[in-house]
């Protein structure tokens, strides 16, 4: 498999000298194509700090990432714009779905803010996927909140990133709903060869996921391939009780 983005020894800081918190400790870690993978770790281990730093989303204190060879944390906020609209897929919590738009045009809109048209054909492949095809011509509100998650998944995807970051996805979702999107998530890495890394709390969660990293204290803590959601437990066990 291909290191599609890495990071090597980073540290993020925030505050000054006595007031300051070191979210990211030295960290050093690659990431591959086509795999799943959860960063997992107690609350204040770094997790979202790190998802956001490799998205381009905050910058490093020091050390770089790399996108396959190019180091985007020496890139300027235009350049980092274009780098996340182009080559970064993003699905939060909160769905951040436009209201007066339907299904299809939330799904198509990253493409139309970057003047592209759209790839419908491949546009098809992931509404399939996602099984909302039915749902299109509707808008959010009419919409179940496990449909609306799909929709903003879907729209991560549309425009064929290099990666897809999530964070907590299925946090403000059903259980049943939960399920849906993450049995989506697993069959998008393995059907449409994509790349997602994904932020959880939630051992259910990250047992879809090819491989788990766990952070304590802002340094990684285990690397698991291919874990049950008992591992995890057990994992997620041990870093609360050290």
């Amino acid at each position: 498999m291909n290191v599609i983005i890495s990071a090597n020894n980073l540290t993020k800081i925030y505050g000054e000298k006595e007031t300051s918190v070191t979210a990211l400790d030295n960290i050093n870690i690659n990431f591959n194509e086509m795999q799943f993978t959860a960063i997992m770790g107690p609350s204040g281990s770094g997790k979202s700090t790190l998802l956001h730093c490799l998205a381009g989303l905050d910058r490093p204190s020091s050390g770089q990432i790399y996108l396959k060879d190019s180091d985007i944390s020496k890139l300027n906020d235009k350049q980092l714009t274009k780098i996340r609209r182009d080559s970064f897929g993003f699905v939060f919590q909160a769905f951040n779905l436009i209201p007066t738009l339907t299904a299809e045009e939330n799904i198509t809109l990253p493409a139309s803010i970057a003047g592209k048209k759209p790839d419908m054909e491949w546009v098809k492949k992931v509404v399939d996927t996602v099984d909302i095809s039915d749902r299109l011509t509707h808008r959010p509100n009419e919409l179940s909140g496990g449909q609306q998650q799909r929709v903003a998944a879907a729209r991560a995807m549309a425009t064929k990133p290099e990666v897809i970051f999530a964070d907590e996805p299925s946090g403000n979702l059903d259980s049943k709903s939960s399920k849906e999107l993450l049995v989506f998530m697993k069959s998008v890495v393995e059907e449409l060869n994509q790349t997602i890394i994904m932020v959880t709390h939630d051992p259910y969660a990250a047992s879809f996921a090819n491989r788990v990293v766990m952070l304590k204290d802002g340094k990684i803590a285990s690397d698991l391939e291919e874990p049950t959601q008992e591992e995890i437990i057990s994992e997620v066990t041990a870093l609360s009780d050290i």
